[in-house]
């Protein structure tokens, strides 16, 4: 227990010292988190690199740790090529990640950084899950060993880059997350899972400090990343009985970052969109717009995850999968029920599933499915338009698609008829984007059936639509911190031109 307290100081210590640290380096280099109107909605500039502070405090302090502890010396001694293992994927994720963050760089080769990392702790370090385990039965993976533990960490990896989009939740999460997990590697006999994992959640402690509301350091993905991945290695190792994972206490453990994922992919998949294109449709997001504040949502997230930790230590101290399983379907129960998280993405599921089914069945009526993933403004209204042409202008599809999420706007409404009459040749189709305040906020997409008619009578109907959108659209109140960045670039494009007219 001296050890347990002696690593978790140092890692607290060093945490809060290193990003003192790295902001002021961040100032300095300019490496920074700014504003863009979209998706980055705080006010200032915000220092990046969270990740790099947490890596550096992690790791001396587990250096540091072994010094002054025999007892953790002995973990790591056994251990020795796990933690090399362990150092070396956490490096090379931590480093993609600040590429990422300075670059932005694409996503398969972000994809190709996190294989990099996963390989060295599969092939370096045996990384592997071999066998699961739910409810006492064992089912050994023989050659899917490898791609399933391949899944695992891109799936815990990513899952935590996309839960970081709140000010303290990630921290808050990933620190939860890791003291569940060093209880049980302590209670499973794992102790070099153990002091890892409690020193990862001493330097998230450090770096809370600076990064719960109004943050003043982001981990930007160098740090989320590098926590999604160290905390997958330490799950595959903390539930471990013998050569089999209990899978139950791993996933209770990570039920929210694993559902907001879940969802985001339903969300973006069913409505069309790109699954690397950010919106504001995450648990935070949602809660948010239900009326709760930062911090109430980060009190609500943390006690979330409370119930998770608890759930999945009760399993793994009673050899039991059920407490796990039921913490994990009750957290999903409360953000459903409640009416706080999901509402939307089921209601997708259910839509899309009606029309598999009236395909499966031959049936010919049309098939509609419409959300409202984010605000309040009646775009029925332009869809009422769409639907009173549909058989003048003899549609065949109709995607009625606004993704604001700056100003917390987000519907969609698709409308389709099974079949295309005169077949595919004879189908015209036009995709028109939307503005508001002078930013494309969203698209129109329609098909139909080519005749006799002129093709330019009915584009005139659609841009008249088109109009009336744009319409309702300027007249969205914009948040004050986008209101304020449009009236200073206002300001500025005016001050240019003012010099030039003069001389004219």
């Amino acid at each position: 227990m001296d050890s347990f307290f002696l690593i978790a100081g140092i890692a607290v210590g060093l945490g809060l010292l290193f990003t003192w640290l790295a902001r002021a380096f961040a100032w300095r280099v300019r490496l920074m988190d700014r504003p863009d109107g979209r998706r980055k909605m705080q006010t200032n500039a915000v220092a990046v690199v969270g990740g790099l502070a947490l890596f550096a405090s992690t790791s001396v302090s587990v250096v540091i740790a072994c010094s002054l502890s025999e007892e953790i010396q002995l973990a790591l001694r056994d251990h020795a090529r796990s933690a090399i293992a362990l150092i070396v994927a956490g490096g090379i994720i931590a480093g993609v990640g600040l590429a990422d963050d300075i670059f932005n760089l694409r996503a398969r080769y972000k994809l190709l950084g996190q294989l990099a990392a996963i390989a060295a702790l599969i092939f370096g370090g045996d990384y592997v899950i071999a066998s699961i385990s739910l409810f006492g039965q064992s089912v050994p993976l023989d050659g899917l060993a490898v791609p399933i533990t391949v899944c695992w960490f891109l799936a815990a990896v990513n899952a935590l880059n996309l839960l970081d989009g709140m000010d303290g939740m990630l921290g808050s999460v990933g620190m939860m997350v890791c003291i569940g997990l060093s209880v049980m590697a302590f209670e499973h006999g794992h102790d070099f899972v153990g002091y890892v994992a409690i020193a990862l959640a001493g330097g998230l402690i450090g770096f809370l400090r600076f990064n719960l509301p109004p943050a003043t350091v982001y981990l930007g993905d160098c740090g989320s990343m590098l926590v999604g991945l160290v905390i997958a290695a330490l799950a595959t190792q903390a539930s471990l009985k013998g050569p089999t994972l209990a899978i139950a206490s791993p996933l209770a453990l990570l039920v929210l970052p694993f559902t907001d994922t879940a969802a985001a992919i339903v969300r973006r998949k069913l409505t069309g969109r790109g699954l690397a294109l950010g919106d504001r449709g995450h648990l935070h997001h949602v809660l948010q717009e239900r009326g709760l504040t930062r911090v109430r949502t980060l009190i609500l997230i943390a006690a979330l995850s409370s119930i998770a930790s608890i759930g999945a230590l009760t399993s793994s101290l009673l050899r039991n999968d059920l407490a796990a399983l039921a913490a994990t379907l009750g957290i999903g129960a409360i953000l459903v029920s409640g009416g706080l998280f999901g509402a939307a993405e089921l209601r997708l599921i259910r839509e899309r599933s009606r029309g598999i089914l009236k395909s499966l069945f031959g049936q010919t009526a049309p098939v509609e499915m419409e959300v409202r993933l984010l605000g309040s403004v009646n775009w029925g209204e332009v869809w009422d338009q769409i639907t009173r042409q549909a058989e003048e202008l003899d549609l065949t599809s109709v995607c009625l698609d606004v993704d604001a999420p700056a100003w917390y706007e987000g519907y969609h409404h698709r409308w389709t008829r099974p079949g295309q009459p005169g077949g595919p040749l004879s189908i015209w189709r036009v995709e028109l984007p939307l503005l508001g305040h002078g930013r494309i906020i969203g698209r129109l997409s329609v098909s139909g059936s080519r005749h006799q008619e002129c093709i330019a009578e009915k584009l005139a109907v659609l841009s008249r639509i088109v109009e009336q959108a744009e319409t309702l659209a300027s007249q969205i109140s914009l948040p004050a911190e986008l209101a304020l960045r449009s009236a200073t670039a206002g300001l500025s494009k005016s001050a240019v031109k003012t010099p030039i007219a003069a001389s004219l």
